[in-house]
């Protein structure tokens, strides 16, 4: 019982809202990625060079945005209207493949809003982690249990996915995704607060600049590790649909 009521002090309705909007995006995000492919090939007509092509250039893309955006959002501005900015890109990146099957159109107008939409978790978490800072709660574990939704979303999304598209359409797939981010977009707009930025004395934000991870032998060594396994991932996402 006293667990019970602990709980219940913690998960206020800001904390819970955070966690859904996590579950919410990840749904949208598993219901596009394993199928992207699948839809290439089948509704697209792509050869598998094009569709290789396609995923080197959605990911190069959304690292330079990723990272770009990362930067920005540390420095200045509002990170909550950032995150509503992006599931606004995801909701026309949805809309687009839903309803456009021209490859040169995918590549270009698809990967630059898919490329900005998919910063929009990232950004999520570091609003959390902000929020947590900011009212004295307990980072980690309010951490964990939002990844965990998220892994959760990617347990129910891809069987979700195959089921709709096979069964009733990439259209009508991709249509549901595109609504999935709008409850998010207005849940975002209306729940999670705008933390206020923290500025960090000159000498601290110096010594951290200093310290950056390239010099550091485990740092590169956990870079090619996570790079590796990563391809591995992403080969068998793009083949395990075909």
């Amino acid at each position: 019982m006293l667990w019970l009521m602990t709980m219940g002090r913690r998960l206020n309705g800001v904390y819970a809202a955070f966690m859904l909007v996590a579950f919410m995006m990840g749904v949208a995000g598993a219901l596009q990625a394993p199928t992207l492919s699948l839809f290439l090939s089948r509704e697209v007509g792509a050869q598998p060079f094009w569709v290789g092509l396609f995923y080197t250039v959605n990911a190069i893309a959304g690292i330079l945005v990723s990272l770009w955006l990362a930067k920005r959002s540390d420095s200045r501005g509002d990170r909550r209207r950032l995150i509503m900015f992006c599931c606004l890109m995801a909701v026309g990146n949805a809309l687009l493949f839903a309803f456009n099957r021209h490859y040169l159109t995918l590549i270009t107008c698809g990967v630059m809003l898919a490329s900005i939409a998919n910063a929009a978790m990232p950004q999520l978490f570091a609003l959390a982690r902000e929020y947590a800072d900011s009212s004295a709660r307990e980072v980690v574990m309010f951490s964990s249990v939002m990844r965990a939704q998220l892994s959760l979303a990617w347990v129910i999304g891809p069987p979700l996915a195959f089921m709709l598209a096979l069964n009733y359409g990439f259209t009508t797939m991709f249509s549901i995704a595109a609504g999935i981010f709008v409850i998010s977009l207005a849940l975002i707009a209306i729940k999670l607060p705008s933390v206020p930025r923290v500025e960090q004395p000159s000498e601290e934000a110096a010594a951290l600049a200093q310290a950056g991870g390239r010099q550091d032998k485990n740092v590169r060594m956990l870079f090619i590790a996570s790079t590796l396994m990563w391809t591995c991932n992403t080969m068998y996402i793009i083949d395990m649909p075909l």
